[in-house]
């Protein structure tokens, strides 16, 4: 299989959300693991040709971008003729686009995207993500391409059901992503990991999310208590980072940089990481992590942390109740008071959560595992694994 080219659709390479990221990194092992030896020429249907630092992590696969440019007709044909080119395409659709959650119009190109694949009769390859959710009109042809895909994985039983049995289910491929906890050093003072998200802090008070808890009130009380209480180290920490666009909306290191400006001396900023590996490597130094960016609390419930995910949108409940840990606060039920009550008395049971957390990380991992396993038997069955 020399030289054979595939196609990435919703995996990215530089994302300012590492967690996207964190997909892409975990995927290029399988394959490494799949194709050893072999070279592979990867076509990736981005937004920008900034691979950062994959390529010097993978030289044995060779990199093309394709730039998608949405609002351009001619554009969307010269990538209709790439996908052609390719023996199949795998699309991670950055693990909820391809979901009602953000809005029909991004609902409409991630429709698009697999329509292209499957009128080119090309192995469509649906990667673990989030579905459902979706809005009229768009419900019954997202369903329908799923069904049409040669392989469709959820990573939560939730979002499978509610398309159909025809998708299997196993975990997030970010609970497998690679990370060195020496790549950091700390004093011994326990660490308190807190991530703040960008895109609910900005919408406090917009209700785009539909939160029932204020916030920015919930992190700034949490962080001044912290403080006073003085057993642990506060660490603001981001995970989505945007180096070019410090004003962007979609930048946690931007408020990050706020918060520490308000507790001037009494937090640390947590670096502005280049790679999802970066961050991961971070947040396993802490002893208790709260984070409201789902893979932020990945990173730090699959490398051994106490975790406390605050959950904005389904897919937090969803993946959590599947493998089985309940530390989540439901920021959309639950009101501002009582997920601090909540934070608080987990914070007194850390080695309890973080049994939980072993247990839960080891179950995701079994599933990957056979999703490997699947994933493999079906590129040879398509011949595209010898």
């Amino acid at each position: 299989m020399s030289g054979m080219k595939i196609g990435f659709l919703g995996l990215t390479f530089t994302d300012p959300n590492k967690g996207c990221e964190a997909l892409t990194y975990t995927f290029l092992n399988m394959l490494r693991e799949f194709y050893q030896g072999k070279q592979l020429e990867i076509v990736c249907f981005m937004r920008s040709d900034d691979f950062g630092k994959v390529p010097e992590a993978y030289p044995e696969f060779k990199f093309k971008c394709h730039i998608l440019n949405i609002y351009n007709p001619l554009s969307w044909l010269s990538v209709y003729q790439e996908i052609k080119e390719c023996a199949c395409v795998f699309d991670g659709s950055y693990g909820d686009g391809f979901t009602g959650i953000y809005g029909t119009r991004r609902n409409f190109v991630q429709c698009l995207r697999k329509q292209m694949v499957i009128s080119a009769k090309k192995p469509l390859y649906l990667l673990p993500q989030t579905y459902g959710s979706y809005k009229f009109p768009f419900k019954k042809w997202s369903v329908n391409l799923i069904k049409k895909a040669d392989f469709a994985y959820a990573r939560d039983e939730k979002t499978a059901k509610e398309v159909g049995s025809f998708v299997k289910v196993t975990s997030d491929m970010a609970f497998g992503l690679p990370y060195d906890k020496t790549a950091y050093h700390f004093d011994a003072k326990k660490k308190f990991g807190i991530n703040v998200s960008s895109l609910l802090w900005d919408d406090n008070t917009r209700g785009r999310f539909g939160l029932s808890i204020d916030y920015k009130v919930f992190y700034r009380t949490l962080i001044t208590d912290l403080i006073q209480d003085g057993v642990y180290q506060v660490h603001i920490i981001p995970h989505v980072i945007d180096h070019k666009h410090y004003e962007a909306g979609e930048n946690d290191y931007r408020i990050c940089c706020e918060l520490e400006k308000e507790f001037k001396g009494n937090v640390i900023l947590a670096p502005a990481f280049e790679t999802a590996i970066q961050a991961k490597s971070y947040i396993s130094n802490m002893d208790i992590f709260l984070g409201s960016r789902m893979h932020s609390t990945i990173g730090a419930i699959s490398s051994g942390v106490a975790t406390i995910p605050l959950s904005y949108a389904y897919k937090f409940e969803a993946l959590y109740s599947h493998i089985q840990y309940p530390y989540v606060i439901n920021a959309r039920v639950v009101t501002t008071e009582e997920a601090l009550k909540m934070t608080k008395q987990w914070m007194n049971e850390v080695d309890t959560l973080k049994e939980a957390g072993k247990i839960a990380v080891n179950h995701a991992l079994d599933e990957l595992v056979d999703f490997k396993k699947n994933l493999q038997e079906s590129l040879k069955s398509n011949h595209l694994l010898g």
